[in-house]
């Protein structure tokens, strides 16, 4: 990751640079006429707009990741990716590909045909190319479909999101240039409600298809499956973008309230589907952990405090408030648990042969060395630790001790320890 990290950032850094000097300065056409360059304020006031949206599904997604979450700097690549790579690649090949389609005849949907016939394979293919990178190097770490989900959601926001800047920008310009149009705020608002509220699921909705083909192809044993689950995968994500092109391009927006509808249905199918992932992913890590209780590698507490999610949670908030060194440690062990549960999963499957018995006792090792030192359960402690209070101060050298013992009565027979009276009255 280190070296991916140090070929990706100053890529992504000159491809937004020439993404900026390729909308910044206005454009002089053959026939004298011009278009409107986007000046830096127009930037900063839609990166504000499209940043807000970002933020909430970039949230969603990275929860999701919760099982066998990613590194924060996989996130972070994954967003830059969509951000910088996919929109650099889009701008060039579908300007290319809106110039072959182009003709000399006066035609109202010339402008449709670039975004319905060659952007969606194009934007789906720039997002899609990090998901392909992230499971030839991560294939161990990618295990679910959660993982699959979040890492392609990310690549999408970041694309939404530099799209939206773009868009953002070009209303407000166009509107505080037209003299035609008094509020310029409100018909960028109107554009943001748009496409930042209403329709902001589209571009993550789209990608979701291509992981979900991925995650079928990596837990597949067919070769065939391996092959075909992505390229189906891509190939509905790629239907899915042209229906959605082809409506908004060719239908004012008051006539596409029944599609908006039927793809809001879409939408909480597939989030019920991934609650219900999130849910099975529970149970079989508590399924996959109880076969390594059973042949006596940990405890049945082990297994109901690492297999359940809530206590799993429960655990780090613990071991937040017990010190940095004790949360990095507690968080490390429950990726070393979850690791187990998943890699024992794979075995069950026939994915991964008998090199996995070496696999899971390097990790049963690892935990070994972590359970002292990291925080394994919460029962019986509070969620704060109280204050040690300060040890007295012995007395001074020269100070008399108090009596030893006490003036005792002499004992009487029968006593109340019995006939001999052994204990004072």
């Amino acid at each position: 990751m280190f070296w991916v990290t140090a070929v990706l950032l100053p890529l992504y850094a000159w491809m937004l640079y020439d993404q900026y000097w390729m909308l910044h300065p206005p454009e002089t056409f053959d026939d004298g006429t011009s278009t409107l360059g986007i000046t830096n304020e127009a930037f900063e006031l839609a990166a504000f707009w499209a940043s807000w949206t970002a933020l909430a599904y970039a949230t969603l997604f990275i929860w999701l990741d919760r099982f066998r979450a990613s590194s924060p700097l996989v996130w972070v690549l994954t967003f830059l990716w969509g951000a910088c790579a996919s929109t650099w690649i889009s701008i060039y090949v579908n300007s290319w590909a809106g110039q072959m389609m182009s003709t000399t005849q006066a035609d109202a949907f010339a402008g449709s045909r670039a975004a319905v016939f060659s952007a969606p394979f194009i934007e789906e293919l720039a997002k899609a190319s990090i998901l392909v990178l992230l499971v030839i190097l991560m294939r161990r770490r990618i295990v679910s479909r959660l993982s699959m989900v979040a890492l392609a959601g990310l690549s999408a926001v970041g694309f939404a999101f530099t799209e939206n800047v773009i868009y953002y920008a070009r209303v407000w310009m166009q509107a505080t240039n037209d003299i035609s149009i008094a509020d310029p705020e409100a018909t960028m608002l109107e554009l943001v409600r748009l496409r930042g509220i209403y329709t902001s699921f589209g571009h993550p909705l789209f990608t979701l298809f291509t992981a979900s083909g991925f995650i079928i192809g990596l837990s597949a044993r067919s070769k065939i499956v391996r092959v075909l689950a992505p390229l189906g995968g891509f190939l509905l994500a790629c239907a899915g973008h042209m229906l959605f092109n082809g409506l908004a391009s060719t239908n004012a927006t008051e006539n596409l309230r029944p599609a908006w509808f039927l793809a809001l249905a879409l939408v909480a199918v597939i989030i019920i589907s991934l609650v219900v992932s999130v849910v099975g992913n529970g149970q079989l890590i508590r399924a996959r952990l109880t076969d390594f209780q059973r042949a006596g590698w940990m405890s049945e507490r082990d297994v109901e405090v690492f297999g359940g999610p809530l206590r799993r949670a429960k655990l780090l908030l613990y071991a937040l408030f017990r010190g940095p060194r004790t949360w990095w440690r507690t968080a490390a062990l429950v990726r070393r648990y979850t690791e187990l549960a998943y890699l024992r999963d794979a075995m069950t499957r026939g994915t991964v042969d008998a090199a996995g018995d070496a696999r899971a006792h390097d990790i049963i090792e690892q935990i070994h060395h972590l359970r002292p030192i990291a925080l394994t359960d919460t029962r019986g402690l509070t969620l704060i630790q109280p204050r040690a209070r300060k040890p007295e101060p012995p007395p001074p050298a020269d100070t008399a001790p108090g009596p030893l013992t006490s003036d005792y009565l002499p004992p009487q027979a029968p006593g109340p320890a019995g006939v001999g009276g052994n204990w004072p009255r």
